[in-house]
């Protein structure tokens, strides 16, 4: 028995949270909802969100709000399930926390480079300040990049951006997100070393599968919308693939063209993974991933790994519903955009 994990109270939890918010009856009634406010009011009845939306519940709050704090609840989620964990096991959940870390930095930054106002921003972080290293209170008052950047001398990001000028920061934005990507999943996989040998080898299976669903979207956005050479795609790329070894990462990135980089994805990953589908990449990935996991039975931390990505495409699929709400979107096209499927 593994002493840093309590596997059947970690999966006797997960199994009671998925029936409080993953289940088919909530989503029914989450696809009623005709308002933002009947939205918010609906899941102040759920267990789980409860927890989220007790502060604004006399407020009345509009969609980006919604949006911000529903975007909170894998943060809460996990620190929720670092009770069941201990020595390189909470070790490693706690770096997951570091994506939400990343997202508000990135959210700084832009505000910063766009001359921008970070009134009030605070409103739509993410992360945990219990769990953060980052100096959020010096990155909040930099006048601009040079100072932001400066503010992160002591963390793992600044030899990454120490050369990052204002137009790289407007012009290059996704190219930042893949250079801090980079670094996060460099140290989760890290992490992931220390673990018992079973658990490594699911971690890195699981992971493994999103880092190559990750790069599949990253080269076709660099492919498709930026003007870049092969070489600097690579070089953004992560490392660290389930099915994408670097060999054929590197023939990804050297694709001459879309129909190239389509055929050889589809014959890689021995499914046709550009489809009708989803014509949305970020959506294709979650459907994917989704289906991915769906399959999976596990009977160790890849039960906590695949909750956490779960609640992900859940999170996703929430801010699809709050956006088809502003546009009164029919019910039955809404829920074609949806990736969670319930029995």
């Amino acid at each position: 028995m593994n002493p840093n994990m309590s596997y059947h109270a970690v999966r006797t939890k997960i199994i009671t949270k998925k029936g409080h918010f993953l289940n088919k009856s909530t989503w029914d009634n989450i696809l009623k909802c005709n308002s933002v406010e009947q939205l918010k009011n609906y899941l102040l009845n759920n267990v789980e969100f409860q927890r989220l939306l007790n502060d604004v519940r006399n407020v009345n709050i509009n969609r980006d709000s919604l949006e911000g704090i529903l975007r909170k609840i894998k943060n809460m989620e996990i620190i929720d399930l670092l009770h069941y964990f201990s020595g390189d096991y909470k070790d490693f959940l706690k770096t997951i926390l570091i994506e939400d870390e990343l997202a508000d930095l990135n959210l700084i930054l832009r505000k910063i480079a766009r001359d921008e106002t970070l009134e009030d921003i605070e409103k739509r972080f993410v992360h945990s300040d219990e769990f953060t290293n980052l100096p959020f209170n010096d990155l909040l008052v930099s006048k601009d990049v040079v100072q932001f950047i400066e503010s992160l001398r002591d963390t793992p990001y600044y030899m990454e951006l120490k050369n990052l000028t204002k137009e790289d920061a407007v012009k290059r934005e996704f190219h930042i997100e893949m250079k801090l990507y980079v670094i996060f999943y460099k140290t989760l996989l890290a992490k992931a070393e220390k673990l018992d040998k079973e658990d490594k080898e699911v971690v890195k299976e699981i992971i493994g599968y999103k880092i190559d669903l990750l790069n599949i979207q990253w080269i076709y956005r660099a492919l498709s919308y930026y003007k870049i050479t092969p070489e600097e795609i690579l070089i953004y790329s992560l490392e660290g693939g389930k099915s994408i070894n670097f060999k054929t990462l590197k023939k990804l990135c050297y694709s001459k063209s879309l129909v190239d980089f389509r055929q050889l994805v589809n014959k890689t990953l021995k499914y046709k993974y550009f489809n009708d589908y989803i014509t949305d990449e970020g959506r294709t990935m979650d459907f994917y991933l989704f289906e991915y996991l769906n399959k999976k039975s596990n009977k160790n931390i890849g039960i906590a790994i695949s909750f956490i990505y779960m609640l992900n495409i859940i999170i996703n699929d929430l801010t699809t519903i709050i956006e088809g709400i502003k546009y009164n979107m029919p019910k039955e096209k809404l829920e074609s955009y949806l990736v969670y499927k319930v029995k």
